[in-house]
């Protein structure tokens, strides 16, 4: 069963980003629904293998149908969705929700800079001030949005149904 809400969850999260999102460019910004709820899966999801699956599917989805560089894209997701889950337990005394918040714009900030510096082979303050923070921002108001809504759908608690059946 959770697997298939993980499937549900994968395409109802594509329909959203290429149909609502995609079009969306707020103060040149350009979020990615995608990258947020993989964050999200990789802070709530306890098998490596399964994080990794998800994760896999979830950018090469995402290269095919994103319009940027595919083989960037894939290999950006898989790579900080696997760092972003070997230090999920960073910052420790957080809850996993802030730790959502941090790491989705740590990751969507990285994110924009290695795309802007690719295709233009530069750097420079405006560019951080004009794209990178508002997809920054817009990706981790999505992840905040996104969470509990994930956390309550897919990973549940099941301890609490076991007790009260016992």
């Amino acid at each position: 069963m959770k697997n298939f809400k993980t499937i549900v969850w994968i395409f109802v999260v594509f329909l959203i980003q290429t149909v609502i999102v995609a079009p969306i460019h707020i103060f040149g910004a350009c979020p990615s629904l995608v990258l947020s709820y993989i964050m999200c899966v990789m802070i709530l999801e306890n098998e490596f293998r399964r994080a990794t699956v998800i994760s896999i599917v979830c950018a090469a989805m995402m290269g095919a149908l994103g319009g940027r560089g595919f083989t960037v894209i894939v290999l950006f997701y898989v790579y900080s969705s696997i760092a972003v889950f070997s230090l999920r337990k960073k910052p420790l005394y957080a809850m996993d929700s802030i730790k959502v918040l941090i790491w989705t714009f740590i990751v969507s900030a990285l994110l924009e800079v290695v795309m802007y510096v690719i295709q233009n082979m530069t750097i420079n303050m405006g560019m951080i001030i004009s794209t990178v923070l508002p997809t920054a921002v817009i990706n981790t108001v999505m992840a905040g949005i996104m969470y509990p809504i994930l956390k309550k759908t897919l990973y549940q608690d099941d301890s609490k149904k076991k007790l009260l059946i016992t």
